[in-house]
């Protein structure tokens, strides 16, 4: 279950989606092409603190979808990490009252609420 769960949480987060002014939009799995296919400045852009952090959080949640037996802490901590950077694009698509961020963020809440609410049963 918790295989499954990790694979949900790590597709709905590059689902998630992002607007910014002039008429500028992209996905989370369009932007981590941005960032990998550009190898001038791929040291640099891996060196910022959010594109790190997003990172290595999917790493983890990859490596316990793949793992059969890993810690079940660790995994959760990848989802917080993730979940925070989803929650500044729930905040700014309040603020900017943009529907389609606010809708892209809602299934790996979701998801992420399902895995706590049911932490201790989860394998």
């Amino acid at each position: 279950m918790r295989r499954l769960l990790n694979i949900l949480l790590l597709l709905t987060f590059q689902l998630g989606y992002m607007e910014w002014p002039p008429h500028n939009s992209m996905f989370v799995f369009q932007a981590a092409y941005e960032i990998f296919s550009k190898t001038d400045t791929l040291l640099s852009n891996l060196m910022h603190p959010i594109i790190l952090l997003g990172f290595l959080a999917q790493l983890v949640l990859l490596l316990s979808a793949i793992v059969p037996h890993s810690n079940k802490k660790i995994n959760a901590l990848g989802i917080l990490i993730l979940g925070v950077l989803i929650l500044l694009f729930l905040l700014i698509s309040i603020l900017s009252k943009n529907l389609n961020m606010f809708l892209a963020t809602l299934p790996f809440l979701s998801i992420s609420v399902y895995f706590f609410w049911n932490f201790k049963k989860i394998e």
